[in-house]
């Protein structure tokens, strides 16, 4: 799988574990993409809630280094 190229995702999975580590990946990308105007209010406000539910900071953290 491609995360595992990545260093600090490959860390991030380690400690994090896999599913969590890649279902916060995509809520982040899916915000940064609302914020861009590519995706809908009501999928960037619901992404937005799912992510601060589920993803700790320092995971966030790790993600925003990853992501284009």
């Amino acid at each position: 799988m491609y995360y595992i190229a990545d260093e600090k995702l490959r860390a991030a999975v380690e400690k994090f574990g896999v599913e969590k580590t890649m279902a916060c990946r995509t809520l982040y990308q899916l915000v940064k993409l609302h914020k861009s105007g590519l995706v809908t209010e009501a999928v960037g406000k619901k992404a937005e809630s799912m992510m601060a539910d589920m993803c700790p900071k320092e995971l966030i953290d790790v993600i925003a280094q990853t992501t284009d």
